[in-house]
């Protein structure tokens, strides 16, 4: 992408313009550039910036854009997270028994299966949220 990028005037838009006036700029450009013409990477990188709140504010101040940082998974990151999946599963489960054996307490069942299903399904979810602490 071009450095120094004057986006209103990629766009062919004031300052000022509403977000409606942005969009309705961007589709009329889009439609008038295909993606093989170089200048269809500036008019969607205009956009991307002066359609976010955040990011047209920041360009209003600055004068400079900002790349947007995708995160990168990793291969424990997603192990982490099958791992909190399933914690999370066997946490349903065991609370869904749990109400079940809470409904059958009033029944004149005895309650030491309630109280098993109730620390099973805390100790679940702490771990759970324990492994929410690792990066």
């Amino acid at each position: 992408m071009p450095k120094d990028l004057k986006l209103y005037q990629i766009l062919n838009v004031d300052a000022t313009a509403t977000d409606a006036e942005i969009t309705a700029a961007y589709n009329r450009l889009i439609a008038e550039h295909p993606e093989s013409d170089p200048r269809h990477e500036e008019i969607v990188h205009a956009y991307s910036v002066l359609s976010d709140v955040e990011r047209r504010a920041k360009y209003d101040v600055t004068g400079k854009t900002t790349r947007i940082r995708r995160s990168r998974k990793t291969a424990s990151g997603t192990k982490l997270e099958k791992v909190r999946f399933v914690l999370n599963t066997v946490f349903l489960a065991c609370a869904a028994v749990t109400v079940v054996l809470f409904l059958l307490q009033f029944g004149g069942y005895s309650a030491k299966p309630f109280y098993w299903a109730c620390g099973i399904s805390m100790t679940i979810k702490v771990a759970e949220y324990i492994l929410r602490l690792i990066p």
